[in-house]
């Protein structure tokens, strides 16, 4: 995980903190992705993962706590590797565009 990235994980009503995320002007400057958590890991809820600076990353911790878990250890590990590999696959195919 980069210093600058936080992965946080929701149950439910994670569109409702995407909302209070893109509305805070500080949090809403960082980049903000929501991923199917059942899609990723096999699990129920979102990850929602934030990359920003510190700045933004602590509004968006003052913003989740209480509502949100911050992934951390092996989960986060496992999350951060879904979603690279998820990257790769798009960026591979997105090469493929303009190859022969």
């Amino acid at each position: 995980m980069q210093a600058n990235e936080r992965v946080y994980h929701v149950t439910s009503g994670a569109a409702d903190l995407e909302r209070i995320l893109l509305s805070d002007d500080t949090a809403s400057r960082a980049n903000i992705i929501l991923k199917d958590a059942n899609l990723l890991l096999g699990r129920e809820g979102t990850y929602i993962r934030v990359i920003g600076t510190e700045e933004q990353l602590k509004r968006v911790d003052e913003l989740l706590k209480e509502k949100a878990r911050l992934v951390e250890g092996e989960e986060l590990d496992q999350v951060l590797a879904k979603i690279r590999e998820e990257d790769e696959r798009a960026l591979s195919g997105f090469g493929s565009i303009f190859t022969e």
